[in-house]
């Protein structure tokens, strides 16, 4: 007779039973001998319910503590360099049935009668992926959603119903979403495809999940650290923090930016005049990125000129980059992943009031999130800038500069390689330097040459094309 699955009378009994397997190799916990064929990461979460929890191995619609609507849910983390925690991967909640998921309401949909409490069980994914007998759960927190979040969270679930019920549920992107979003799930490559209610093509198949920036939140807030961190939003508001941001921001729409430094005690000269500017018109003290509700959503501020015939000031750079870091750097983990396909950025945009373009003017909030279409775009142009560092940087000497072989925007419409320095030096044969620039200017190649540091950026036209919003 098939066994049945364990009853919890209440959630202390079920966080109690959580507690006890904390520290125990999963490997120990399993006396299936499953762990030892396994070969997703994904099934870990299964195995832990089946071995820890006496839950039977399958795939309920309802959550998997039925009696107290509780499902579990076990998920990595990561230690970084500088010690932090962070979320490893995304929190998948479950897949997604277009053509019965309720679009209308969220608090009604599959999810959120599944998900809307969870007990999440978190073990340190820094250790090496082969041997998941030897993860051990560190850690435990009884998951409700978050009454501040929640006017987010229905705004990114509204961005989501509304593609799918304009027929184009193929085109869902993980950029849809600032803490609710949703992913592929499945074997990909157009195996794993979906009918959807409101068209007649296919699309692939997706789950519902909580970002990793979200998580990571959610770890280092509530689980870990408990640390107290400035919030944009003062009080509790019926809308999103996009809607509170973008309204108070353009409040001071078409002021020119003399006036708005002048308003707000901001130094025009400083390097953060800008940042500084809209911390200061939001009423903050600590940077905008570094607010409950940026981290959260993974986000970065950015302040863009626009001259007057609607083309930006100038190409918009990423954070440099160390030639001899990214050679040994996975796309999972590289600074292209990471600072530009993963995150979301908040634009504010100062257009030129005169065609002359000395005064530019508070115009516009808008909130943009690289799309998945593009990420293979990306990825290619990361490749390819990685191999010509492999392989050696060919330096050309040309009317008293130095060009390199690096990606450039004249053929690259998404994203390019360009220095990323006042001054510039390039060591173009041992010991023979061509420059202003110092050495605090360059990084090292692997071949030994020191160069003038690069970045990853947009194009000018690629960032019209967000303004424009046109991408």
């Amino acid at each position: 007779m098939e066994k049945e699955d364990r009853v919890y009378s209440s959630v202390e009994e079920l966080i109690a039973q959580a507690n006890s397997g904390i520290g125990i190799p999963f490997g120990v916990l399993d006396k299936t001998g499953r762990i030892e064929k396994i070969s997703n990461k994904g099934k870990l979460g299964q195995i832990i319910e089946e071995a820890l929890f006496d839950i039977k191995i399958n795939d309920r619609a309802e959550s998997d503590i039925p009696n107290l609507g509780i499902e579990l849910k076990t998920t990595p983390y990561k230690r970084l360099k500088n010690g932090s925690i962070s979320a490893k991967e995304r929190l998948v909640l479950c897949i997604i049935n277009y053509m019965t998921e309720n679009w209308d309401n969220f608090y009604e949909t599959h999810v959120w009668d599944k998900c809307q409490k969870m007990l999440l069980l978190f073990y340190d994914g820094t250790l090496d992926d082969r041997f998941p007998k030897d993860y051990t759960l560190s850690s435990n927190y009884m998951f409700k959603w978050i009454d501040e979040d929640m006017p987010t969270i229905l705004d990114d679930f509204n961005r989501i119903s509304n593609k799918v019920k304009k027929g184009q549920a193929e085109l869902l992107s993980e950029s849809d979403g600032r803490y609710l979003s949703t992913c592929t799930k499945g074997q990909g490559h157009g195996k794993d495809m979906r009918n959807q209610p409101y068209s007649d093509k296919v699309a692939p198949q997706r789950a519902w999940e909580l970002k990793p920036a979200y998580m990571t939140y959610i770890l280092r807030n509530y689980v870990f650290n408990k640390n107290e961190i400035e919030s944009i939003i003062k009080n509790t508001q019926n809308k999103p923090f996009t809607e509170i941001i973008k309204e108070q921001i353009e409040s001071f729409k078409g002021l020119d930016k003399e006036t708005l430094f002048k308003k707000f005690d901001v130094n025009p000269k400083s390097k953060q005049a800008n940042n500084t500017l809209i911390r200061k018109i939001l009423g903050i003290n600590t940077d905008v990125d570094k607010t409950a509700e940026f981290q959260k959503a993974n986000m970065n501020l950015r302040v863009i000129q626009i001259k007057h015939n609607g083309m930006p000031k100038e190409d918009s750079p990423f954070k440099q980059f160390e030639f001899k870091n990214m050679v040994t750097e996975s796309w999972e983990d590289s600074q292209m992943k990471n600072e530009i396909c993963d995150k979301m950025f908040m634009y504010v945009f100062f257009k030129a009031s005169d065609s002359n373009n000395t005064k530019y003017c508070l115009d516009k909030v808008l909130f943009w999130g690289f799309p998945e279409s593009l990420i293979p775009e990306a990825k290619r142009v990361w490749k390819e800038t990685i191999e010509i560092i492999k392989n050696g940087v060919v330096l050309t000497e040309y009317k008293n500069t130095v060009q390199t072989n690096f990606p450039t925007s004249k053929t690259n419409n998404v994203v390019f390689t360009k220095i990323h320095a006042k001054n510039t030096l390039y060591e173009i044969q041992k010991d023979k330097f061509v420059g202003k620039g110092n050495l605090s200017d360059t990084s090292q190649l692997p071949d030994g040459r020191h160069i003038t540091k690069h970045s990853f950026w947009f194009p000018k036209k690629f960032v019209k094309r967000i303004y424009d919003e046109n991408i």
